[in-house]
């Protein structure tokens, strides 16, 4: 009886850490599709601007389909990983927190691609009443928008590629392989703790050989 309450009291910890690092992996790909949805916002406006542009095409169709596909996929590779996914999902969170940076350092290109051609904007008096409206036109070129236009592809298109890529290591590699991968310092950590260790084991067997 003892024994099986051993058992499964190892087992209820495993469950409680595995549903504790799901959730914190679904936290930080939420917070990566509060981000999509705000630059859908900027995009929708955007296409308005510039009607036939590849990149805005191409940009709309990284965030409102082939992210948050892999972005499911990174989700269903840890749910089913047991406890190597228990762990990976801890250890790729840092990398889904650093996507999350990236797409929210497309902002200021969006904006200046937002304001392109003519907008209105309102000023108020102390009372809040509208005073005055003017009509402000943006001064960028084709060769800068077309510039501004790669810059944010080129930063979505590599957002999605590291996705896929962490989705398919996740579910193919070992986990050792991937926690070098994703934390080369921890990793380093591990095994130096590991090396010697196992260099005090050899120690001892050796000593144990020679005296006895």
């Amino acid at each position: 009886m003892a024994a099986l309450k051993q058992i499964y009291s190892k087992r209820e910890k495993t469950q409680n850490k595995t549903i504790a690092a799901e959730g914190a992996i679904t936290m930080a790909l939420d917070r990566m599709h509060k981000v999509e949805d705000k630059i859908l916002g900027y995009m929708a406006n955007v296409q308005g601007a510039f009607q036939n542009l590849y990149q805005i095409k191409r940009a709309g169709e990284l965030v409102a389909k082939e992210i948050p596909s892999n972005m499911n996929n990174v989700r269903r590779a840890v749910h089913v990983g047991g406890f190597q996914g228990t762990f990976l999902a801890t250890v790729a969170g840092s990398e889904l927190r650093d996507m999350t940076m990236e797409m929210t350092s497309l902002y200021p290109f969006l904006e200046q691609l937002v304001t392109s051609g003519s907008y209105n904007t309102k000023e108020f008096d102390a009372n809040g009443n509208i005073i005055d409206k003017k009509n402000k036109v943006n001064l960028l070129n084709s060769a800068e928008r077309y510039y501004i236009c790669n810059t944010v592809v080129s930063k979505l298109e590599n957002i999605n590629t590291s996705l896929y890529l962490l989705a398919w290591e996740i579910q193919t590699m070992r986990w050792r392989d991937l926690f070098f991968k994703l934390d080369p310092e921890g990793w380093a950590t591990v095994m130096s703790g590991k090396n010697i260790v196992e260099g005090v084991v050899s120690d001892w067997n050796y000593n144990l050989r020679k005296y006895n």
